[in-house]
């Protein structure tokens, strides 16, 4: 599992490798402890990669996108 804390948001990468050899990753985009109350959680499947590491930066680089844009629009809001 790899965390990263981006503006008031979290991002998770947990990565597996499959039956058939190849490696997929998740990532979960939701507040960081301190922000408040879990309020969102999202989730996104990535395509198969040879290698582990692959996965894991790939998926790292989507939800720390979204992190960026949730944060944006959150400070957007609330200033």
């Amino acid at each position: 599992m790899h965390r990263r804390v981006v503006g008031h948001f979290c991002v998770e990468v947990r990565s597996m490798k499959t039956p058939k050899g190849v490696f997929k990753a998740a990532y979960i985009v939701e507040p960081a402890a301190y922000a408040g109350p879990k309020d969102f959680v999202m989730i996104s499947l990535l395509d198969d990669f040879d290698d582990e590491r692959s996965a894991v930066d790939a998926a790292m680089g989507r939800g720390v996108k979204h992190a960026v844009w949730l944060d944006a629009a959150r400070t957007e809001r609330i200033g």
